[in-house]
C-alpha cells in the first residue's frame, strides 16, 4: 500500500524540509570564502590583539573529565543590625528614576536573550551563510581576499557617489566624472571606483549607464545652442531646438525637486530611468534630422519617427506627438499663408521661399507669371489629395488678390471674419473640435462674401471707371484711422522701452506639463492614461487639415468660377482658340489658304521695277521657287486676315451684345485689337527643321508660321502654356491638311493617262475623308463635350445664384475646368495622330501627303507618265498600309484609355471613310 501512496504535490505541511536533491553547501570549497574551521585549539585569529598562541593554552581550560570543585570558602555573618526595621526610610524627595538614570543599567555585563533562547535553553544561535547579508563591509573584505583573481577596485564614498551620479546624469562634471573633449564622453576621475557592496563590473554597468545619459544630455544641450546661435536655421529646427530645451530644462527642474531623496543607487537609478529613454529617443530624432534641409523635410521624417512609435510606449509617443504639431507648425502656417487663412508673416512671396511653389520659367516673357506645384516640397504627412487642393487654391486666391483686392476672400480682416489657424489634433474629440471651428468660418465667410456680392456691382462699377472722390466723411474717416495707427506706434515704443519679462516667472507651456507628468506619473509607477478613441496616427493630419481645407477650397471655387466666367470673359477665350487655332471658322481657313496657295493672287516677293500694292496679297506658296519668304511678305499677305475674320464673326458680336459695348468694328479693326494679342508669328526652329522649310514644295514648308496668342491675366490659369503649345502642335498640322485640300482642290480633272486619273481620284478621295475625319470626329466631338461641360457648370452657377446659395452645387475649381480643357486637347490629338506614340504613323500620313504634294509639281511641270505611274504605285501602297495600320489599332486591346475608349471608335471611323467598299483591301 505504501507504494501506491501519490505524494500530494500541493500539500504544505512538508515544505519546511530540505529537499531530497539538496546538498550540504560545506563539502563544495569556495574561491571566495575560507571555510570553516571548527577545531577549537587550532584556530587563530587574525588581529593585533589577539592571543599568540593557540585558545586552549592561552584559557588554560581544565579538563572537564577529570575537573572537581574545591572546598568554599566561608562568608562573614550578615550585619543584622543592617536589617533592623528600624532603619530610616527613603526620603520623599528622591527621585529613584533619575538616579537610576545615574547610576545607568544594573548588570552592565549580563547577556540579553533572544526568544528563541528562552523558550528552549538548548537554542544555539546560527548565523547567516548569505555574504550579502553580512552588510557591505563583509563583501568589501570579500571582495578584497579575492582581487588576485576579480579586480576589487577602491571604494567610494556613497554620499559622493550620489551627488557625482546625480550631476553626471544631467551632463555636469564633478569630483568622480568630468567631460573630456576630445573623446567627446565623460570619464571617471577613478577607475576602478565603486560603492561599497557592488563588486566593479556591477558598479561600471551603472556608471556607463549615467555616462550614457550625460553624453545624450550634453549633445541635446549643444545642439539647443547650435540651432539658436546659426543664422542659417531654418524654422522647423529651431522648433525642434525649443522643444528639445523645454524638455531639459523640465528634466533638471523635475530632478533637482526630488533629488534630496535620492539614498541608494536603486533610488538614483529608477529616478533617472524615464528621462534616459526619453533622452536616447530625442537624441535619435535629432540625429535623425540633422541632415533635413527645409522644413517640410524635417517634419516628415519626425512623422516617419512617430508613425512607427504608434505601438509603442505611451510615454514617448505622447511627447513625440507633441513635438511634431510643434515641428509642423512652420510647413503649416506657410500652407496657411497659401490658402489665405493666414496672413503673410513675410515680405518674400512664397514662390521664393523653396516651398511646394515655385513659377515657371519664361523666356518669352510674354503673359503672367504661372505658378506650378512641386509635390515633392509638401510635407509627407499631407496626402497627395490635400496637397493638389491646396496648391489650387491658394493659386485661384492669387487671382483674386490680385484683380479683386476688395473681395471678402482676399481682405478677411475687413469684413471682420477671422479663420480658423491649421491645428494638428490625435484625438477624436479635438477633431470634432476642429471641425466645428471650420464650419462655423464658413457660415461666416459665406454670408460675408452673399453680402458683398449682392451690395457691390455698383461700388465695383464706381470703383473700376472713375477716380476716387473724397468728401467729409471720408476726411474725418481718415483723420480717425490716422488717430489709430498714431496711438498703435506709440504703443509699440512704449512696449520696446519696457523691461524683458521673465519667461520662468510665466507659466509653463504644455510640452513642460506633458513633460512633468510623464515623469510624475513614471516616479509613482501610475501609468499615463492612453487618448480614449483615438484614431490611427497615420489619417489624424488628414482629419485635422481636411474641414479647413475643404471649406476654404468650396468657397474659393466658387467666386471664382464666378468672376472667370462674368468677369474676365473665360468662355470668350477658349471659343477663341476653337475658331482659330482649331479652324472652326470657315471664313478664316478660307482666308488664310488663298493668302497663302491662290496662284491668282498678287505675289507679296520683292521684284525688280515692280510695286506692290499691298491689298490682297499672298504667297503663293507652290508656284515660286523662292523660299522661305521674308517678313515683309509675311506681314503683307497676312495682313487683316485675322482682324476682318474676327470682327466679323458671330464670337465678336455675341461678346459685344453681352458686355454691351458699342460695336464700332471699324475704329477697332484698324488698331487691331484682338484678345490675347492674337496674331501671325514665327516659330523658333532647330536647324533641321529650318532645313526641311527652305523648300517650297515640301509639306514642312510652312512649318514656320504659328499663331501667337497670350492668355490676359487670369486667363492663364486655365490655358496654360501646356495647354497653348498643344494648340500650336495642332494648328501646325491643320495647316498641312489645309494646304492638301487646297492642292487637291486645284488639280487638273482631265488627264491623258489612266494614272494620273487614279491618282487623282485616290488622292482626293483620300485626303477629303481624312478632312472630314478630323474636322468632324476628331476635333468637333471632343470640342462638344467640353463645351457641354462649361454649360453645365454656367448653369449650376445660375441655379446657385437665384437659390441665394455659394459653393453648394458648383463644387469644381479652375484644376477641374484646366484639367478638363487639356483633357479635351488630348483627346484631339490622340484621335489627329499626334500623340508621341503614334509617331511612325504620322509619318506614314506625311509620306501620303509627300507623294500628293510631288504629283502636283509633276502635273505643273508637265513630266511624263512614267514617273506618274510610280508615283501611283507608291501612293496606293502607302494608303493600304496607313488602312492595314488604322485596322491594326482599332481592334489592339488597351491601345488608348481602354477598351471601348472614344479613340478606338474614332480610328474605326477614319478605316470606314478612307475604305468603305473594299477597295483598297482587294
Amino acid at each position: 500500500m505504501e507504494d501506491d501512496f501519490v505524494h500530494d504535490v500541493f500539500a504544505t505541511n512538508n515544505l519546511w524540509k530540505s529537499s531530497a536533491f539538496f546538498e550540504d553547501p560545506s563539502i563544495y570549497e569556495s574561491s571566495l570564502f575560507a571555510p570553516l574551521q571548527l577545531d577549537v585549539p587550532s584556530i587563530k585569529l587574525d588581529h593585533p590583539y589577539a592571543p599568540k598562541e593557540t585558545l586552549d593554552r592561552e584559557l588554560h581550560l581544565p579538563d572537564l573529565e577529570t575537573f572537581e570543585f574545591g572546598p568554599l570558602l566561608e562568608l562573614e555573618s550578615l550585619d543584622e543590625s543592617s536589617f533592623s526595621a528600624a532603619s530610616t526610610p527613603l526620603e520623599s524627595e528622591d527621585d529613584i528614576w533619575q538616579i537610576a538614570l545615574e547610576l545607568g543599567p544594573a548588570n552592565k555585563d549580563v547577556r540579553f536573550f533572544t526568544w528563541e533562547a528562552f523558550e528552549g535553553l538548548g537554542h544555539v544561535a546560527h548565523h547567516t551563510p548569505y555574504i550579502t547579508e553580512s552588510g557591505p563591509a563583509a563583501f568589501d573584505a570579500a571582495l578584497a581576499k579575492d582581487e588576485g583573481k576579480v579586480a576589487a577596485g577602491r571604494v567610494v564614498k556613497g554620499t559622493v557617489l550620489l551627488d557625482s551620479l546625480w550631476n553626471l546624469g544631467l551632463g555636469r562634471s564633478s569630483i568622480l566624472f568630468t567631460f573630456n573633449p576630445k573623446l567627446r564622453t565623460f570619464v571617471p576621475a577613478i577607475a576602478d571606483g565603486h560603492a561599497s557592496g557592488l563588486s566593479l563590473a556591477a558598479a561600471q554597468s551603472l556608471t556607463n549607464q549615467f555616462i550614457q545619459t550625460g553624453n545624450t544630455f550634453l549633445y541635446l544641450r549643444s545642439f539647443v545652442e547650435r540651432t539658436f546661435s546659426s543664422v542659417t536655421s531654418i524654422p522647423a529646427r529651431v522648433a525642434l531646438a525649443t522643444c528639445v530645451s523645454s524638455i531639459l530644462s523640465t528634466f533638471e527642474d523635475h530632478l533637482g525637486r526630488h533629488s534630496r531623496d535620492i539614498a541608494s543607487l536603486l533610488q538614483l537609478q529608477r529616478l533617472f530611468a524615464k528621462p534616459r529613454d526619453i533622452l536616447i529617443h530625442i537624441a535619435r530624432v535629432v540625429e535623425a534630422v540633422k541632415h533635413a534641409k527645409t522644413n517640410e523635410h524635417l517634419s516628415s521624417i519626425l512623422h516617419h519617427r512617430v508613425l512607427e512609435l504608434e505601438e509603442g510606449d505611451e510615454y514617448i509617443r505622447r511627447l513625440s506627438t507633441e513635438i511634431l504639431c510643434r515641428v509642423a507648425k512652420p510647413s503649416l502656417e506657410l500652407v496657411g499663408e497659401w490658402i489665405g487663412t493666414q496672413k503673410d508673416l513675410q515680405m518674400m512671396p512664397i514662390s521664393e521661399r523653396d516651398s511646394f511653389v515655385f513659377v515657371e520659367d519664361n523666356p518669352d516673357n510674354q503673359g503672367p507669371p504661372e505658378y506650378s506645384y512641386n509635390s515633392e516640397m509638401m510635407p509627407r504627412f499631407i496626402s497627395t489629395e490635400d496637397g493638389n487642393a491646396i496648391f489650387e487654391t491658394g493659386n485661384s486666391l492669387r487671382f483674386l488678390k490680385l484683380h479683386h483686392p476688395e473681395h471678402p476672400l482676399a481682405a478677411l480682416d475687413k469684413f471682420g471674419v477671422q479663420p480658423p489657424e491649421l491645428e494638428w489634433k490625435f484625438g477624436w474629440q479635438d477633431i470634432e473640435a476642429i471641425s466645428a471651428k471650420a464650419k462655423a468660418y464658413e457660415v461666416s465667410l459665406r454670408a460675408a462674401i452673399l453680402n458683398f456680392t449682392a451690395t457691390s456691382p455698383t461700388k465695383m462699377k464706381t470703383f473700376m471707371r472713375s477716380k476716387p472722390t473724397y468728401s467729409s466723411d471720408t476726411v474725418a474717416e481718415e483723420a480717425t484711422l490716422g488717430s489709430e495707427f498714431k496711438k498703435y506706434i506709440e504703443n509699440s515704443a512704449r512696449l520696446f522701452d519696457e523691461e524683458p519679462r521673465q519667461t520662468s516667472s510665466g507659466s509653463p507651456d504644455d510640452l513642460q506639463v506633458l513633460t512633468e507628468q510623464l515623469l510624475s506619473s513614471a516616479s509613482t509607477d501610475q501609468a499615463v492614461k492612453p487618448a480614449v478613441f483615438s484614431p490611427p496616427m497615420s489619417i489624424t493630419s488628414a482629419l485635422s487639415f481636411r474641414p479647413l481645407l475643404t471649406a476654404q477650397a468650396r468657397l474659393v471655387n466658387a467666386t471664382t468660377l464666378r468672376l472667370f466666367f462674368r468677369s474676365h470673359r473665360l468662355r470668350m477665350h477658349i471659343s477663341l482658340q476653337r475658331q482659330y487655332h482649331l479652324l472652326g471658322d470657315g471664313v478664316f481657313s478660307s482666308r488664310l489658304a488663298t493668302a497663302l496657295f491662290d496662284p491668282e493672287r498678287e505675289t507679296a516677293e520683292r521684284r525688280k521695277g515692280t510695286m506692290r500694292s499691298g491689298v490682297h496679297m499672298g504667297l503663293q506658296l507652290g508656284s515660286r521657287s523662292t523660299w522661305p519668304p521674308a517678313s515683309s511678305e509675311l506681314r503683307l499677305a497676312l495682313m487683316g486676315v485675322l482682324s476682318e475674320s474676327y470682327y466679323s464673326s458671330t464670337l465678336y458680336h455675341s461678346t459685344s451684345s453681352q458686355t454691351g459695348t458699342s460695336d464700332d468694328s471699324s475704329g477697332r479693326r484698324d488698331r487691331d485689337e484682338l484678345p490675347g494679342q492674337l496674331n501671325f508669328a514665327v516659330r523658333q526652329l532647330t536647324e533641321p527643321e529650318m532645313e526641311k522649310v527652305m523648300d517650297p514644295d515640301s509639306l514642312y514648308a510652312l512649318d514656320f508660321l504659328r499663331l501667337q496668342y497670350v492668355p490676359p491675366s487670369p486667363i492663364n490659369l486655365v490655358i496654360t502654356s501646356a495647354a497653348l503649345e498643344k494648340y500650336d502642335y495642332i494648328f501646325k498640322f491643320l495647316l498641312r491638311l489645309l494646304r492638301m485640300l487646297f492642292v487637291i482642290a486645284h488639280l487638273p480633272r482631265h488627264y491623258g493617262d489612266v494614272n494620273s486619273r487614279l491618282f487623282r481620284m485616290e488622292a482626293h478621295h483620300f485626303v477629303t475623308a481624312l478632312s472630314t475625319y478630323i474636322f468632324q470626329t476628331g476635333i468637333a466631338e471632343h470640342w462638344d463635350h467640353f463645351s457641354s461641360l462649361i454649360s453645365t457648370i454656367e448653369s449650376r452657377i445660375a441655379s446657385e445664384d437665384a437659390a441665394g446659395e455659394l459653393g453648394t452645387r458648383v463644387t469644381e475649381g479652375l484644376a477641374s475646368l484646366r484639367e478638363a480643357h487639356e483633357t479635351c486637347l488630348d483627346s484631339i490629338m490622340f484621335s489627329l495622330l499626334l500623340r508621341r506614340r503614334q509617331k511612325k504613323v504620322m509619318t506614314l500620313l506625311e509620306e501620303i501627303f509627300d507623294h500628293i504634294l510631288l504629283f502636283a509639281k509633276v502635273q505643273n511641270e508637265n513630266k511624263g507618265a512614267e514617273s506618274v505611274k510610280e508615283l501611283y504605285a507608291k501612293l496606293k501602297g502607302k494608303i493600304r498600309v496607313f488602312i492595314s495600320v488604322c485596322r491594326g489599332l482599332t481592334g489592339k486591346r488597351g491601345y488608348g484609355k481602354g477598351r471601348g475608349s472614344a479613340e478606338e471608335n474614332t480610328l474605326e471611323r477614319l478605316g470606314v471613310l478612307l475604305e468603305m467598299n473594299g477597295y483598297f483591301g482587294a
